[in-house]
């Protein structure tokens, strides 16, 4: 069976078209594919700003068209540019599993050490612009008045180039269309990407505050509606999981109009504890959108009463952290940090990469002229960073967190001493930031086993899960802040 696959002349686009016909022959060996390459109206004009285009699909249409006319069997698109409206006639068939989400903040390595408190940083995305405009500064390690947006056009190699030439101080760009060009471009083409990377510093940028066009990272693969035997080839191949999410992602942003015009991003993030869905951007009407929810797979805790909770809020501070005198090892290719205070002071973690626990700890740590390259996000250090390709090697982690961790990895640089109240027996709803902190207790008063008990995705929920077992007695919290909320309704 011959299969015509139309993508894009670009090379990211001939490797995503390459990725479908890969999946498509390891499910079907008969298929044999022939790809099409065609440019599209926004590859023929490099120079207009997209987002003043009223033209919808502006890389996508001219493909489409295809097949209609017959001409292709199968389009594979970067998803995020279909437009919201789908052309009459055709409909996307599937998707291959997503890739990374998130966007990299690309700066030249000479800006990162004179830290000018101007920052041009390279984007054609409105979304872009205005997120790093009101969340980037508190990122950075060095102080920063003003960012600069200037717009800049061109597939990913050439954006990389103007960057390197010194045309801004800073590039943003999806972090799957880098990790696809580092792995599997042609080598020559991977080579000057990989010498391009190695040449900048990088940061991934967190989804709390920096959410990505809706289907970044996902692949569509577009078929005629009248095409069952192209809808029953793709369904075989078509991972569920992002397609949901994706949809999802494209829903949310109909609801404000879609297009590239707007200045919206939502990511949606599936785990086995719940879907978490960020939102963030600015309206029609000037007002800013902006969401960081989990839909629990697990089922929640009923209200309680202010006096029956632990901690309530005026007991948060009730854990004492003593440092530890450690010297930290300086072979190490990554540091996962759990709390800015757990870099002994002094340190600045040069030798490896840095990534934080979540965002007040890379706030924290960037106070203190330390370089971040990403966050989990306070979804947990069992969250992959997802970093070699960029790295260019694999990162072995070293975990900078405190005793009595069984993180693996770990490096005890301060011991908690919580405080817990003599009343905590008569307490009904618990929240534990740690699985040790959680053992503690239970051990000293076995008989709260029987309550409710919370904490955040990551080694916590399982360390709990393991000493109860399986329970509805369990709950997933994105913090202890939205969790409050909830009980105390």
């Amino acid at each position: 069976m011959r299969v015509r696959v139309a993508s894009r002349e670009s090379g990211l686009a001939i490797l995503q078209a390459r990725k479908v016909a890969e999946a498509l022959r390891r499910a079907h060996p008969h298929v044999t594919v022939e790809f099409i390459r065609r440019s599209a109206r926004g590859d023929r004009d490099a120079i207009a700003p997209l987002w003043q285009s009223a033209e919808k699909g502006l890389f996508t249409r001219d493909l489409t068209q295809l097949l209609l006319t017959g001409d292709a069997d199968l389009v594979v698109h970067s998803w995020k540019d279909l437009p919201a409206e789908s052309m009459p006639g055709t409909e996307v068939a599937g998707t291959l599993k997503r890739a990374d989400p998130r966007d990299v903040l690309l700066v030249r390595r000479a800006i990162a050490a004179s830290r000018p408190s101007h920052l041009r940083i390279l984007t054609s995305s409105p979304r872009r612009a205005w997120q790093i405009q009101r969340s980037l500064a508190e990122l950075l390690p060095w102080s920063i008045d003003r960012i600069e947006v200037i717009p800049v056009r061109g597939n990913v190699p050439t954006r990389l180039r103007k960057l390197l030439e010194g045309q801004g101080d800073g590039l943003v760009m999806a972090k799957a269309a880098l990790d696809r060009m580092l792995a599997e471009a042609d080598p020559a083409e991977r080579e000057l990407m990989r010498n391009g990377v190695d040449d900048l510093k990088w940061m991934i940028l967190p989804l709390r505050d920096f959410p990505t066009a809706p289907a970044q990272g996902a692949l569509a693969i577009e078929i005629a509606e009248a095409r069952n035997d192209m809808r029953t080839l793709v369904s075989s191949i078509s991972d569920e999981g992002t397609r949901r999410a994706v949809e999802r992602e494209r829903a949310r942003l109909a609801e404000h109009g879609g297009g590239c015009h707007e200045a919206i991003g939502v990511t949606v993030l599936e785990r086995e504890y719940g879907t978490v869905v960020s939102a963030r951007g600015r309206l029609s009407d000037g007002s800013e959108l902006r969401e960081w929810t989990l839909e629990s797979a697990r089922p929640l805790p009923p209200p309680a009463d202010a006096a029956t909770i632990w901690p309530r809020p005026d007991e948060r501070r009730a854990a004492v952290r003593h440092p530890r005198a450690v010297t930290l090892p300086r072979d190490t290719d990554g540091w996962w940090v759990a709390r800015a205070d757990a870099v002994p002071p002094g340190a600045q973690l040069d030798n490896g990469f840095v990534w934080a626990a979540g965002p007040r700890t890379w706030a924290r740590l960037a106070a203190r002229g330390i370089w971040v390259h990403g966050s989990s996000e306070g979804l947990g250090d069992t969250e992959d960073p997802a970093i070699d390709l960029l790295a260019g090697r694999p990162v072995r982690w070293c975990r900078l967190t405190h005793g009595g961790s069984d993180a693996p990895g770990a490096i005890a640089t301060y011991d908690v001493e919580l405080s817990l109240p003599d009343d905590l027996p008569g307490r009904t709803h618990f929240f534990w930031t740690s699985g040790s902190a959680f053992r503690d207790a239970l051990r000293r008063f076995p008989t709260i086993r029987a309550g409710w008990h919370a904490c955040g995705p990551g080694r916590t929920f399982r360390a709990i899960r393991e000493a109860l077992g399986e329970t509805d007695r369990l709950s997933v919290w994105l913090d202890y802040e939205q969790w409050l909320e909830h009980v105390r309704r």
